[in-house]
């Protein structure tokens, strides 16, 4: 049988954004500058889209009477592709009209065009044998426009098997009475990645010039008296990059039992990364600050655990519940330098070290000095004490510091409960993370504005640090006593985090959501089966309902990220907004 599959998804939109012409008058908001506001307009429009042809031969058949195989070859392309055209001016004329046209400069454009292309072809083998025992053998080899074209293909094969043994039981005759499906699985595979778009060679940009020995004078941007040139962007090309490849053991069990009233599925896997693709910091004298290289190999071992249970059924009433629980392991291995910044933000950083979790933070901390109870210096067994200024404040420290914390969370569970009667059905939905850090600029910038709750130590009265030092002029310690004052409070807690440390806005990522509430009606068969229609469903859906977090984030949601893709979006938030409910009605209609 021959299948031509296409799928499309396409999004179109404009954005414009405006500031107001605003003349200086004295006593105005913008008095104490002293100057008026020229006003500035832009205008963005953004159109993204992605298209998928997949083609496939399916032949089945039965070898014996025992034996099934089902042989499928295809091919995929895969296609995505994204346009960015920007107008913006810096002054506007006439007030409130926000037009390109509304200056006496002309206005500034920009165009960023991006496409990736992937094509592949793939092959898969299934035999099953008395409808107990099963084998899968996957090939597929793709080849992606973001790789060398020397690495640009990769292969990656696969092979599952699974033994329906509660099948073979009911063959012989001893299956227990209790179950009612049993199924022992156990993969091996390999996985391919690509690279991200544009990162095999150095890109270039409209060339820009800058002026650091005139203060008063703009930057300079091309094109400039009738001139136009471009210059070769900050990361450095990589044509020797290769293909991401994964390779991952997993073994499984499930279980269905009591009439299908509990159900139970364990896996555990053993996956290994090898040349984990990202952007590596280089050397700035080299005239590059990034490289895209395969950077180091990660391993990751972890166990998924699903329980499905129906504690209650009485008629047409039921009660479902399903509970889930995950937990990974994972240490960056074969790393060729000692460490590689991931990403990070305002003096903290997410790292791959060899030996160590992958993400873990690096941050500026807070100078810190081990004393005995005589402010002697002790290598061990001493306390450790804040090094403060003459005026009380912390100092931070010369070097920055590997913490003990890292992006990675300790477990996670869900719960799904749902009451259902006849038609009727209302469930909810519960997510639990427990562990894991993140960086918070809004933690930062609300102690900066005195709007934390911490700022309000000591009633904002004047106050001495806990457990701080002051370093004497013969280099020895004493006990302080400069108090922190009005006066230098915007010091203690400033933008940077309270001690000037980083390390002070790495915060708790846990939190308990209740991520769903729904109630659906399902209208009886018999009131639309003479319309041709077989399935009416309305439904009431609420979305992220509630939100607990731990005491050490009153801040944000711990599932905001401002900052990238993949693991550099567990770094953290830059002053998020506040996530929103939602509310949604929805009418479900099967013929």
């Amino acid at each position: 049988v021959f299948t031509y599959r296409f799928g499309g998804d396409f999004e179109s939109s404009t954005g414009e954004q405006w500031t107001a012409k605003v003349a200086f008058t004295e006593d105005s908001f913008n008095d104490g500058s002293s100057s008026a506001t020229s006003g500035s307009y832009s205008i963005i429009e953004r159109k993204r889209y992605e298209t998928n042809h997949d083609f496939y031969l399916n032949y089945n058949t039965q070898l014996t009477s025992d034996l099934g195989m089902n042989v499928l070859v295809g091919a995929n392309l895969n296609e995505r592709n994204y346009s960015e055209l920007t107008g913006a001016i810096s002054s506007i004329d006439v007030d409130g009209f926000y037009r390109l046209s509304n200056s006496l400069s002309d206005a500034i454009a920009a165009q960023d065009n991006s496409k990736k292309r992937m094509g592949g072809i793939y092959a898969s083998v299934d035999f099953d044998y008395k409808n107990f025992l099963y084998l899968n053998v996957i090939a597929r080899n793709d080849w992606s426009s973001t790789l060398p074209s020397d690495n640009n293909s990769f292969f990656y094969p696969g092979v599952t098997g699974s033994f329906v043994f509660s099948e073979l039981l009911n063959k012989t005759g001893n299956s227990p009475a209790f179950l009612n499906f049993g199924k022992l699985r156990m993969s091996y595979a390999l996985a391919g990645n690509d690279a991200p778009m544009y990162g095999i060679y150095s890109r270039y940009f409209s060339g820009e010039m800058y002026l650091p020995g005139y203060p008063d004078v703009d930057d300079l941007t091309m094109p400039l008296g009738g001139v136009n040139s471009y210059e070769v962007g900050n990361t450095l090309g990589s044509p020797d990059l290769k293909p991401e490849i994964s390779k991952e053991f997993e073994v499984g069990l499930e279980l269905s039992m009591f009439k299908n009233r509990v159900g139970l599925d364990l896996s555990y896997y053993d996956r290994y990364t090898d040349g984990l693709i990202d952007y590596l910091p280089i050397d700035p004298t080299s005239g590059y600050t990034s490289q895209l290289k395969n950077l180091c190999d990660v391993t990751n071992q972890g166990i998924d655990i699903a329980l499905n249970l129906t504690p209650l059924k009485i008629g047409d009433f039921k009660w479902d519940l399903t509970y889930t629980f995950s937990k990974n392991w994972n240490e960056v291995v074969n790393s060729p330098v000692d460490e590689v910044n991931l990403g990070g933000f305002g003096g903290a950083g997410i790292y791959a070290v060899e030996g160590k979790e992958l993400g873990i933070f690096k941050t500026s901390v807070a100078k810190k000095v081990q004393l005995d109870s005589n402010y002697n210096i002790v290598a061990s067994g001493g306390q450790d004490y804040y090094v403060v200024d003459g005026n009380g404040n912390v100092q931070p420290s010369t070097e920055e510091e590997y913490t003990n914390k890292s992006i990675n969370e300790d477990f996670a569970m869900g719960l799904q409960t749902t009451f259902s009667w006849k038609g009727l059905s209302l469930g909810a939905t519960f997510d639990y993370h427990k562990g894991g850090y993140l960086y918070s600029a809004t933690k930062n910038y609300m102690h900066w504005v005195g709007s934390a709750i911490e700022s309000t130590y000591n009633d904002r009265n004047p106050f001495i640090v806990p457990g701080s030092v002051v370093l004497n002029a013969d280099g020895s310690y004493s006990e302080n006593m400069n108090p922190v004052t009005s006066n230098t409070f915007h010091n203690f807690y400033n933008d940077y985090g309270a001690f000037e440390s980083a390390e002070y806005a790495i915060i708790d990522r846990s939190f308990l959501k209740l991520r769903e509430v729904r109630l659906s009606y399902t209208l009886p068969a018999k009131i639309t089966e003479g319309i041709g229609i077989t399935d009416v469903k309305l439904s009431a859906i609420a979305g992220n309902i509630l939100l607990w977090t731990p005491s050490d984030n009153p801040y944000v949601d711990p599932e905001v990220t401002t900052f990238g893709n993949d693991v550099e979006a567990r770094f953290g938030e830059f002053m998020s907004n506040p996530t929103s409910r939602t509310y949604s009605f929805t009418l479900t209609l099967g013929f």
